[in-house]
């Protein structure tokens, strides 16, 4: 029988126990994620709240990035921004990064797949590919936005479900797949509807527009953030680079 490929829109939705989950936070701690692994950061450690963002970062002499309110917590290095990720700031450095939704959305899967990546717009060719390459049923999270289904979330988890039927075309769609492949279809330009989303709206709000501009990038990165050990209450991913499949 073909897999199973579920998508869950919403952060109140129950994760289904399955072999692979795909978190996306397109705006912005997945594309952020990505952008700095591929600025060569050694390792990406994730957490979900401030204060153990900072003793992680302590015990790993890490450089600390996230947001709260879309901006940098008092004393971070780094925000939750793509345009952020300067290879001669963070080549060859341990990142430890907090956000208010992402990386609670992939300690959340961690919590009930095996194995977990990292997914947006700028890898999702390559996420695609990382995924079909697992055995078992798959699952696409979407961290959402405050506890509710988030717009440009949703759009993402669309456009993996449509990479992932052109690989493979029998795989079986729950009615969440189903629902983010329909919004996908209807709206082929990124730009636009990321743009119009809650998400986008708060960060124009506190001046950085210009990181959904980033975060709309097709497929710019080859590589997905993969969780490589669950140390604690921290997830600490490395990138890996899928083959064609």
């Amino acid at each position: 029988m073909p897999r199973r490929l579920s998508a869950v829109l919403s952060p109140a939705e129950a994760l289904p126990p399955v072999a692979t989950a795909l978190v996306v936070d397109v705006i912005r701690a997945t594309t952020t994620a990505a952008f700095l692994l591929a600025a060569g950061a050694r390792e990406l450690v994730l957490t979900a709240e401030v204060a153990q963002a900072r003793a992680e970062a302590r015990r790993r002499g890490a450089l600390l990035a996230g947001e709260r309110g879309g901006l940098p917590p008092e004393g971070f290095d780094l925000g939750n921004s793509p345009r952020e990720a300067d290879p001669e700031r963070v080549r060859g450095r341990a990142v430890v990064m907090t956000t208010t939704n992402g990386t609670r959305a992939a300690l959340r899967a961690a919590g009930a797949a095996q194995r977990v990546g990292l997914a947006a717009l700028v890898n999702a060719g390559a996420a695609v590919r990382w995924a079909a390459a697992r055995e078992g049923d798959l699952v696409l999270v979407a961290a959402g936005r405050e506890g509710r289904a988030a717009l440009d979330d949703a759009y993402v988890l669309g456009a993996l479900v449509a990479g992932f039927r052109v690989l493979e075309p029998g795989v079986r769609l729950d009615d969440g797949a189903r629902l983010a492949q329909a919004l996908f279809l209807a709206h082929p330009e990124p730009r636009p509807l990321l743009a119009a989303s809650a998400a986008a709206e708060a960060l124009a709000a506190v001046g950085l527009a210009a990181d959904v501009e980033a975060c709309a990038r097709i497929d710019a990165l080859a590589l997905v953030p993969e969780l490589a050990a669950r140390e604690g209450a921290a997830l600490r991913f490395r990138p890996v680079y899928p083959k064609g499949v």
